[in-house]
């Protein structure tokens, strides 16, 4: 498993919270090597809470020793542009950082060790399949795709985060899967059939869904924190754009229309990031607490009467659903944040989509603790049967046992 993120433990937003629980859930069904780039003695910190992890034989680029070859005179910036183009063999494409850094260690990992799978955990290092496909051919390679990343950069570029080259980029490689040979693992049953059929139907895969950890919840119970009855919650990372839209139609259509009706409501928010002018703006108001990025999440459900999840943007399925159904807080969510889940509108979720009725249905729930509570508790029901981690890894492995086979 190849994972070109800086920090996967503690995870820190939902892409980290899937890729660290999937290599979670592969140790417990293989013998693992994850070539990663954080340290080492920060990500074992996981052992005491996730044993199996004991088991898997990390390498870090961290540990990567300085580069000495031909191109070692120029600068930095020329000699990896250099490198990038001689071991990629291609002289078209942008050189990429993470690959640089990933390239010597798993080209030496490739020829001294065997291997049945290798999982790739971002689209920027798919070039790195050329170099199984060269060393190790045969072996099925994994794009684990934790959304459809066009659809993400479409809306970065209509609202002038990225230019439109930036995106032609990323719908380039995304339309072009097909030609690096690889399976997917999509999110969803929608993202599955929407990137084999952006790949003219020669893209083949399964879904392998975000889960919640389900037993490590039911082993905290925090008995000792006190439920607050007028409190709304939205988690997730500020810097991520789906959110930060989100966040802000709700700030600014939805809560002074609950606030209207339930003048003591409070909204409280979770995560990471730093909030763009307009959302800074909005998260003034003395009815909503920003708490920023938190060591634990759990606190903050435990004492949640609702959460919300108010996308208007994005795709895969989300997280921060999941565990607050696994943390049994009722859920208003529009029609996309709740995308790719088998939920059932009015038994374990309420959905809405316009400001006024997602409001009337932030209001009912605290104004309805009986129906809160039933609504809660299916959506435990729902997500342990479901989407619980052992369940998404038992399917993951009986997908990658069929390949092998």
């Amino acid at each position: 498993m190849v994972i070109p993120f800086n920090n996967i433990y503690p995870p820190a937003s939902g892409g980290m919270q899937r890729c660290f629980n999937l290599l979670n859930q592969l140790c417990k069904h293989y013998h693992v090597t994850a070539l990663m780039s954080q340290d080492r003695e920060s990500f074992f910190k996981s052992q005491s809470e996730f044993p199996a992890i004991k088991k898997c034989n990390i390498y870090s680029t961290k540990e990567n020793k300085r580069i000495f070859d031909l191109f070692s005179f120029l600068p930095d910036k020329f000699a990896n542009a250099i490198r990038f183009r001689l071991w990629n063999r291609s002289l078209s494409e942008s050189a990429d950082h993470q690959y640089i850094l990933l390239y010597p260690q798993m080209k030496g990992i490739l020829k001294n060790s065997s291997f049945d799978y290798v999982i790739l955990e971002d689209m920027a290092i798919l070039n790195l399949s050329k170099l199984v496909r060269r060393i190790r051919p045969g072996i099925p390679v994994v794009y684990d795709a934790y959304n459809i990343n066009s659809k993400l950069a479409l809306v970065a570029r209509e609202k002038g985060v990225i230019s439109n080259s930036a995106y032609k980029h990323v719908e380039r490689v995304e339309t072009s899967l097909f030609k690096y040979g690889m399976k997917i693992f999509a999110c969803s049953q929608t993202d599955l059939e929407q990137l084999i059929e952006m790949n003219q139907g020669k893209l083949s895969g399964t879904v392998v869904p975000n889960g919640v950890g389900i037993s490590e919840i039911q082993r905290n119970p925090g008995m000792e924190i006190k439920k607050e009855p007028l409190e709304i919650l939205f988690c997730g990372s500020i810097d991520y754009l789906p959110n930060t839209e989100g966040l802000t139609w709700f700030c600014k259509e939805v809560f002074p229309l609950v606030l209207t009706q339930i003048p003591d409501a409070k909204l409280s928010v979770v995560g990471r990031g730093i909030p763009g002018k307009e959302l800074s703006g909005l998260l003034q108001n003395n009815s909503i607490i920003n708490h920023g990025g938190v060591e634990r999440i759990d606190t903050y459900y435990r004492k949640a009467s609702i959460a919300i999840v108010p996308l208007l943007s994005g795709s895969g399925t989300r997280l921060k659903l999941m565990e607050a159904m696994a943390y049994k807080v009722p859920v208003v969510s529009t029609t996309i944040g709740a995308e790719g889940i088998n939920y059932t509108d009015q038994n374990n979720i309420l959905i809405a989509d316009n400001p006024g009725l997602f409001a009337n249905k932030v209001v009912e729930l605290l104004q309805d603790p009986q129906l809160a509570n039933n609504i809660a508790n299916e959506a435990f029901l729902f997500v342990k049967s479901e989407y619980d981690w052992d369940i998404v890894g038992d399917k993951m492995a009986d997908y990658l046992e069929s390949l092998h086979n």
